[in-house]
């Protein structure tokens, strides 16, 4: 069996996420490749500062807060999973999310396919007896692998960082991925809830 690769690895990160579990997807060759070129290019020019980057990328489709059973949360993924084709992840640009977040992206492009999945997850959790979270409507959801956190800077070195990202290209990548993987933040550390795999057919 393959050693568990937590998608966050920054203690303090952790520490916010206590409790907390989400269903993403962890891409795989050339968007990989792409994600570690913005990344080691933030890293150099934020050098230095109270950032913090991700251990490895990940799209998030949605999250449960503090509280949440993982049992419901299988349960929910479970049984939505059998009606997902697998998902292509690909790559757009990259940007930021403002103030308060603070966080540096790489916007992945939303296809009808992630969407409709994201959505789809969203509408059944009620059924399931769990909460929507977080409060984002799916139209409003945007798909992307956060790169650097950087909620802890002041507002005037943030506007530096928010006006150096835009000269940050992400190289051109795309991939498909079949399965989906809960990310669990419990006991002061990042766990496997458990990888799903995407059972239905292809769309033609």
């Amino acid at each position: 069996m393959n050693e568990y690769r937590p998608f966050i690895e920054d203690p303090r990160h952790v520490a916010r996420l206590a409790g907390e579990r989400y269903v993403v997807l962890r891409p795989t060759g050339a968007v990989v490749r792409s994600y570690e070129h913005v990344r080691s290019a933030m890293q150099e020019r934020l050098a230095g500062l109270p950032v913090s980057f991700t251990a490895q990328p990940h799209v998030t489709l949605t999250g449960f807060p503090t509280g949440t059973p993982l049992a419901g949360v299988q349960r929910l993924v479970t049984e939505w999973a059998r009606s997902v084709p697998p998902l292509r992840i690909e790559v757009e640009r990259v940007r930021v999310f403002p103030a308060p977040d603070q966080v540096v992206v790489v916007q992945v492009r939303k296809t009808p396919e992630l969407f409709d999945a994201l959505s789809d997850l969203r509408r059944r959790a009620p059924e399931h007896g769990l909460p929507d979270w977080p409060p984002i409507a799916p139209a409003d959801w945007i798909f992307h692998l956060s790169v650097a956190y950087c909620s802890a800077l002041a507002a005037p070195a943030w506007a530096e960082v928010a006006r150096d990202v835009e000269s940050v290209r992400a190289p051109a990548a795309d991939c498909t991925l079949g399965e989906v993987e809960i990310a669990v933040f419990d006991g002061g550390r990042e766990s496997s809830g458990g990888v799903i795999a995407l059972s239905a057919a292809p769309r033609a």
